[in-house]
C-alpha cells in the first residue's frame, strides 16, 4: 500500500508523464534550442568527462571558446556531470533531464505551498499548476530557463523556513539550491530572485526592529551570511569562470537598454492567461518570440487568483504576491517604464535580455494566490460566495463573446480543424481559429466546474474533482501548445538519435579542409540545424551561441574581408612578412617585441597531431623562422611551448593564438592551464560535500530525536 505521504509525489510524476508523453516515452525529440544548443554542448561536456578531462575548451564552435565559462552550457552543473560521465548525452538523456526538472519544479512548488501552510491537496494543485504552466511549456527549448524555474520554489521555501525556524540547515540547503540555479540555470532568474530574497530579509529585519529583538537581527543576519557563503563557495568555480571571461564578452560590454527590452511578455500576450493556443500563431502582432508569449497557469487557478487579489493574505504570501505583480509590470518591456528603470538604476539588471523572464515570478505568485483563495473559499464560505458565481458568469460571457468575435472574422472550419489540426502543429491555422478552439475547451471546463459546484456537496470529493478538472485543463493546454514549443512531431526520437549516433566520439583527427569547408559539411539530418560541427568533430568558424567574444564579433562585422580570408585558411597557417605587409594578418606583438624576418617557402608544414579540451599538439617543419597561427581564440590560461621551452603567445587578427617558429623541426604544444579555476573547482567540490555531510548529519540526528 502506497504511503499517504508519498501520494502527492506520485501524482505529480504521473501528471508529468501524461502531459509530456511524447517526450517521456521517447516518441518525439525536444525542439529548437534544446536540440541545437543545449544538447550538443552537454554532449561535448560528457565526452570531456568520459575522457578524464575537465570541460575547459570547446574547439569546434566560433574557432574555440571556454565552454566552462558559458553559464548556459551546464559545464559545472552536477546533473550534467552525472549524466555526461555515466551514460553520456543522447536524445533520450536530454529528454530525461528536461522531464526531471519539470517534475522537480512541481515538487518544489508543492513543498513551498506546504511551507506556506497549504493543506496537502491544495499544495498538490499548486505543484501541478506550476510545472504545467506556460513558462515551462513556452520556454521548453530554453533548458536553462527550465532549470531556474525548477529550483526557484526550493530556494524560496528554504528561505522562508530560515525565517521561521532560524536553523543553519535551511541556510545551507538554500545555498545548495542557489548553487544549482547558478550553475545550471538562466542568470536573470537568479538575479531577480536575489531581490525577492532581499525584500524578505529587509521586511523581516524591520519587524524584528519594531519588536526590539536586536539579538535576533544579529542571529538572522549571521544565518543569511551562512546562506551567502554557502552559495559563493559552492559556486566558486562558476563565479571564477564568469569573472575571467567577462572582459572578453560583448554581452557584458556594450549592452544597451534596447537589447534588454527585446522580446517582452507583451500586453498582447496576456490573452495566453485565457487561451494559450492563440500565441502559437506566427505574427509580428505579439512583439515577442514564440517562447516568451505563454503565461497560462490554468483557468480555475486564474479565476481564484482574481478573487484572491482582494482577500487578506499571510505576510510571506503577501510579499510574494506584490513582488509578482511588480514582476508582471517589468515583464512587458517597453510597454511600461519599469524594465528600463531597472536597467538604468538597479545593479545587475543591465546584463540580461528578455523581459518575459519576469513572468515566471508572476506565475508563481498568481498560482500561490489563486490556490490560497480557493482554499479560503472552500473552508470559510462553504461555496456560497456570490463573487465566484459572478466570475463564472463573466467567464462564460467572455468566452462566448470571443467565439462570436472569432466567427465574425470569417469561416472558422472547426470541424476540419478538429479532424486535421488538433494537438498538432497547424502552421496554417489562424489566430481566430485557435481562439475559437481554445474558447470551446474553456467553455467545456466551465460547464464541468459548475456541475461540480452544483452536484458535489461532500468537500473531500469536491476537492478531488477540482484537482481532476485542474489536471484535465492543464494537460489539455500542454498538448495543444507542445507541438509548437516542446517537441518535433515530424521526426521520431529514434530517427534523431540514429542521425547523431553515427558520428565519431572522443577527439578524432581533423579533416584536411579549410575552416569554411568545415562549416559546409553534409548535415546530420533531422531535427539538427545549428552547432552540428560538435557532433561532426570539425573545427569551424560558425556557431549558434549568445556567448560571443567582442573581438570575434568585431572581426565579423568590421573586417569582413579579413574574416573571409580567415575562413579560407586551414586550422594551422604558416605566415611571413608578406602576410603582415598585405594586411591578411594583423599581429599584436606588443611594444617591446621586434618581429623577425619571417619567410614561408614551399615544403614548409604544420600538422596537428593531437588535441583535446585543454591542448593542441603540433609538429612543424620550416626552412626559415616564421609565424604559426592556430585559429583558436587567445584566452586566459593558454600557454605555448616549442620543443619543451615556453614561448609567448601573440594575438593575430584580434583573436587568434600565434607563435614564432624557429627554423627546422619543432614540436609546438598549446596547453590550457588555469590554476585559479582549478583551486575554485576544489573549493566548490569540498564546500558541496561539506554542506551535504552537515545536512545529512542533522537529518539523521533529527530522525533519532523523533523516535
Amino acid at each position: 500500500m502506497l504511503k499517504k505521504s508519498y501520494f502527492p509525489y506520485v501524482v505529480l510524476l504521473i501528471v508529468v508523464l501524461i502531459s509530456f508523453f511524447q517526450v517521456a516515452f521517447n516518441l518525439q525529440p525536444l525542439k529548437f534550442d534544446t536540440i541545437d544548443c543545449f544538447f550538443p554542448w552537454r554532449f561535448y561536456i560528457g565526452e570531456c568527462l568520459q575522457n578524464g578531462q575537465l570541460p575547459y575548451w570547446n574547439p569546434y564552435q566560433d574557432l574555440g571558446y571556454p565552454i566552462h565559462a558559458d553559464p548556459s552550457s551546464g559545464a559545472w552543473y552536477p546533473l550534467v556531470w552525472l549524466i555526461g560521465s555515466t551514460f553520456g548525452y543522447s536524445i533520450y538523456s536530454i529528454s530525461f533531464e528536461f522531464l526531471l526538472h519539470i517534475y522537480l519544479a512541481g515538487v518544489g512548488m508543492f513543498l513551498l505551498a506546504r511551507t506556506l501552510k497549504f493543506e496537502t491537496k491544495f499544495a498538490l494543485m499548486a505543484g501541478i499548476a506550476y510545472m504545467l504552466s506556460g513558462f515551462f511549456v513556452g520556454n521548453a527549448q530554453h533548458l536553462s530557463y527550465i532549470i531556474s524555474g525548477c529550483w526557484l520554489p526550493f530556494i524560496i521555501q528554504q528561505y522562508l523556513l530560515l525565517i521561521e525556524e532560524k536553523k543553519a540547515i535551511h541556510a545551507l540547503q538554500a545555498g545548495l539550491f542557489m548553487f544549482l540555479s547558478i550553475t545550471g540555470g538562466y542568470p536573470a532568474v537568479t538575479i531577480i530572485l536575489t531581490y525577492l530574497l532581499l525584500t524578505f530579509y529587509l521586511i523581516h529585519v524591520i519587524s524584528l526592529i519594531r519588536s526590539k529583538s536586536y539579538k535576533s537581527i544579529l542571529e538572522f543576519t549571521i544565518q543569511n551570511g551562512l546562506f551567502l557563503a554557502t552559495t559563493i563557495l559552492c559556486s566558486a568555480v562558476m563565479l571564477v569562470s564568469v569573472a575571467q571571461v567577462s572582459p572578453y564578452l560583448s554581452r557584458l560590454g556594450n549592452f544597451n537598454v534596447e537589447q534588454a527590452l527585446f522580446s517582452p511578455f507583451s500586453p498582447q500576450s496576456f490573452i495566453s492567461f485565457l487561451a494559450p493556443l492563440t500565441t502559437t500563431v506566427k505574427s509580428t502582432y505579439w512583439d515577442a518570440d514564440l517562447s516568451m508569449r505563454n503565461g497560462y497557469f490554468g483557468l480555475i487557478v486564474l479565476m481564484f487568483f482574481l478573487l484572491g487579489i482582494f482577500i487578506q493574505k499571510p505576510k510571506p504570501l503577501r510579499i510574494i504576491f506584490w513582488f509578482g505583480i511588480f514582476s508582471l509590470t517589468a515583464s512587458v518591456g517597453n510597454y511600461l517604464p519599469v524594465r528600463s528603470l531597472l536597467f538604468n538604476h538597479v545593479p545587475l539588471m543591465n546584463v540580461f535580455r528578455f523581459p518575459s523572464v519576469f513572468r515566471l515570478f508572476f506565475i508563481l505568485a498568481a498560482i500561490l494566490t489563486g490556490i490560497y483563495s480557493l482554499h479560503q473559499y472552500l473552508t470559510k464560505t462553504e461555496r456560497k460566495n456570490w463573487h465566484f458565481y459572478l466570475l463564472i458568469a463573466v467567464s462564460f460571457a467572455t468566452f462566448l463573446i470571443l467565439l462570436f468575435v472569432a466567427r465574425s472574422h470569417g469561416y472558422l472550419g472547426l470541424q476540419t480543424y478538429y479532424k486535421n489540426n488538433l494537438f498538432k502543429e497547424a502552421i496554417s491555422s489562424t489566430f481566430w481559429q485557435n481562439l475559437a478552439v481554445n474558447s470551446l475547451f474553456q467553455l467545456s471546463l466551465l460547464v464541468l466546474l459548475v456541475l461540480t459546484f452544483w452536484r458535489i456537496k461532500n468537500t473531500a470529493k469536491f476537492i478531488a474533482t477540482v484537482i481532476f478538472l485542474l489536471i484535465m485543463d492543464l494537460v489539455a493546454s500542454v498538448q495543444l501548445v507542445a507541438p509548437y514549443t516542446v517537441f518535433y512531431e515530424h521526426v521520431t526520437a529514434k530517427e534523431a538519435q540514429t542521425n547523431v549516433a553515427r558520428y565519431p566520439h572522443g577527439f578524432p583527427k581533423q579533416k584536411a579542409i579549410t575552416i569554411d569547408s568545415a562549416a559546409h559539411l553534409p548535415g546530420i539530418g533531422q531535427p539538427f540545424w545549428q552547432n552540428q560541427q560538435i557532433f561532426q568533430k570539425q573545427i569551424s568558424a560558425e556557431g549558434f551561441n549568445s556567448f560571443s567574444f567582442t573581438s570575434y564579433e568585431l572581426l565579423e562585422s568590421d573586417y569582413p574581408l579579413l574574416f573571409k580570408s580567415v575562413k579560407a585558411s586551414n586550422l594551422l597557417t604558416l605566415s611571413d612578412l608578406e602576410s603582415l605587409r598585405n594586411g591578411s594578418i594583423f599581429v599584436d606583438f606588443g611594444s617591446d617585441h621586434l618581429p623577425k624576418k619571417y619567410k614561408v617557402v614551399s615544403g614548409d608544414t604544420a600538422i596537428l597531431k593531437d588535441y583535446d579540451a585543454a591542448s593542441f599538439h603540433i609538429e612543424t617543419k620550416v626552412k626559415n623562422p616564421c609565424l604559426l597561427i592556430l585559429y583558436q581564440k587567445e584566452y586566459t590560461g593558454w600557454e605555448a611551448t616549442i620543443n619543451g621551452k615556453e614561448t609567448p603567445i601573440f594575438k593575430s587578427n584580434l583573436n587568434f593564438m600565434t607563435v614564432e617558429l624557429p627554423a627546422g623541426k619543432s614540436k609546438v604544444v598549446f596547453n590550457y592551464r588555469n590554476p585559479l579555476l582549478k583551486v575554485a573547482f576544489y573549493v566548490s567540490l569540498l564546500s558541496i560535500f561539506g554542506a551535504l555531510i552537515f545536512i545529512l548529519w542533522k537529518s539523521i540526528k533529527s530522525i533519532r530525536l523523533k523516535h
